[in-house]
């Protein structure tokens, strides 16, 4: 049963979370780890429970003696297990890019983060502290794209951004992804004060670039392609 990219992110956070911990996780946790609010963590791991990918238990709290308020938690499945034993023997292994990605694209595609501004300034103060090279990339283009959705700038089809990202990832090709829309901005007034600040991220975004596998590099260009398409949705 095919997934949505934004089951997937929950699905992989969960997977993560399980693998380092070894005990049942509770959505509240699942919530916190991706921005999301509890309810729609809830309502997600309850629907890829429904798919098979999810297992939840019950518990009662030790401090309440007799009946009490049970407590639901979830753990990945052994269908959820495969899928990602197969990727990790064949895809990028970088824990602060998982979470990165995760964190970014859940709160975009909940529209929790439609107004654009916060989410753009949260990754402005990580970018310094970011070591991934992978997730330094993506927050950097993330805040480009960002600022260019605030422009009012259009990122559908016919943008170039999206033919752009129709091949594989180069390191050529994602330093043009990043030029191109560093000069879509340029064009709008409002922009003009973030690259300003933005060029000395520059340099920091070529010297990751450099440091990216070709397996890390087609990570970055989906991760931007998919970034592009939920930015695009509803123009």
């Amino acid at each position: 049963m095919e997934l949505t990219f934004r089951q997937k992110t929950v699905l992989s956070k969960l997977f993560d979370m399980y693998q380092d911990m070894q005990e049942p996780i509770h959505y509240s946790v699942v919530a916190e780890r991706l921005g999301l609010s509890k309810s729609t963590a809830y309502d997600m791991l309850r629907l890829l429970e429904r798919k098979g990918f999810v297992v939840s238990e019950y518990s009662t709290p030790k401090k309440i003696s007799g009946p009490g308020r049970s407590s639901v938690s979830f753990i990945p499945s052994q269908k959820a297990a495969e899928i990602f034993s197969h990727l990790a023997r064949g895809g990028v292994q970088d824990e602060e890019w998982e979470d990165v990605k995760a964190r970014i694209l859940s709160r975009l595609s909940s529209g929790e983060a439609s107004e654009y501004a916060p989410l753009k300034q949260e990754l402005i103060k990580m970018i310094p502290k970011t070591h991934s090279p992978l997730a330094c990339c993506a927050e950097i283009i993330t805040t480009l794209l960002l600022s260019l959705k605030e422009a009012q700038y259009k990122l559908g089809p016919t943008s170039p951004l999206q033919k752009l990202l129709t091949n594989s990832g180069t390191k050529l090709g994602m330093s043009i992804v990043a030029g191109v829309a560093t000069g879509l901005m340029a064009a709008d007034k409002m922009s003009h004060r973030f690259i300003a600040r933005s060029e000395k991220y520059n340099e920091k975004y070529q010297k990751s670039l450099d440091e990216l596998t070709p397996e890390a590099m087609n990570a970055l260009n989906n991760y931007t392609r998919d970034l592009v398409v939920i930015l695009s949705r509803g123009e």
